[in-house]
């Protein structure tokens, strides 16, 4: 059975003189640009105390489409440390072409 990976690299950060979120998609295997489609994402964390499991909804604005994913508190952990504003996070991330970030000191 074989197997197919598809991986991006996503680099988002909030430029400050335009109080705008920037946003850059590039393939991993080719280093070539991905154009995003117009579009918005509603994404919902759900917990249950009584339930070792984290839900996550994922709802495309355009097309309704959903998916559910399941986790544990890593997920909503993850989402709000490393994807929700942080005031000292305002600069873009200094990448260069393997991905890697000198942003590891937060």
């Amino acid at each position: 059975m074989s197997s197919e990976i598809f991986s991006l690299l996503v680099w988002y950060w909030h430029d400050v003189q335009s109080d705008v979120t920037q946003l850059r998609v590039v393939r991993v295997d080719t280093g070539e640009e991905v154009n995003l489609s117009d579009g918005s994402l509603l994404l919902r964390l759900a917990t249950d105390p009584d339930a070792p499991v984290v839900r996550c909804f994922i709802r495309h604005g355009g097309s309704g489409r959903e998916v559910y994913l399941q986790s544990g508190e890593g997920l909503r952990d993850f989402v709000r440390g490393c994807l929700l504003k942080r005031e000292n996070n305002s600069e873009p991330p200094d990448t260069d072409t393997t991905g890697t970030s000198d942003d590891s000191a937060q």
